[in-house]
């Protein structure tokens, strides 16, 4: 069985966010199909504290030349979806959404303890984006606050059959990126693809 079809097959029997939840954390590969990520480095952890009152489901630390891009990721179960039928969010919808607001607001007022947070994840890694002269040490790079670090906040759930067009429209006017794990299906049946023709 691909990762399509075991992905499918989680999906479509999933009560909850638990049961996704639990999926990808066996499965981290599949969330670099959320898209937007750099390639130099690529850390993806499951249940990262944000400072001691905030978690986050995943969390992507990636590099590129210039910058560190820090993903944060709030799941939420593959049945819900995005708006109620009067157009307004949707009860899961609003707890990501204001997940993803306090994550915003904690790491805008706490940067340099958030970096140091981020810098143990990297432990050991070579620098990515400095000049070896300033920095030879990923964990130094992202604690020197003249490293540019992006931070991306997104929330996954539901499922792209429950959107129409007016809803698919209106998801792209949020702050923050609202992706379906129709997204993760995708990328798992390109990966298969992509495994087919290499064998």
């Amino acid at each position: 069985m691909g990762q399509y079809e075991e992905l499918k097959a989680v999906l479509d029997n999933a009560r909850n966010e638990h049961d996704i939840d639990t999926y990808l954390k066996s499965h981290r590969e599949l969330l670099r199909g959320i898209g937007g990520l750099y390639w130099n480095c690529m850390v993806i952890q499951p249940e990262f504290q944000i400072g001691t009152k905030y978690r986050a489901d995943f969390i992507i630390l990636c590099a590129c030349s210039g910058c560190w891009k820090c993903v944060l990721i709030e799941l939420q179960s593959p049945t819900d979806t995005i708006y109620n039928k009067k157009r307004r969010f949707s009860q899961g919808m609003n707890e990501a959404y204001n997940q993803l607001e306090d994550w915003k607001s904690y790491i805008g007022m706490n940067e340099p303890a958030f970096r140091s947070q981020l810098a143990e994840l990297v432990k050991g890694k070579p620098a990515f984006c400095s000049n070896a002269a300033v920095h030879t040490w990923a964990e130094a790079e992202i604690r020197d606050p003249m490293t540019v670090i992006e931070y991306d906040y997104r929330a996954i759930l539901g499922r792209r059959n429950g959107l129409d067009s007016e809803s698919n429209r209106k998801r792209y006017q949020v702050s923050y990126e609202i992706i379906t794990y129709d997204r993760l299906l995708d990328y798992a049946k390109h990966c298969d693809k992509a495994k087919a023709e290499w064998e």
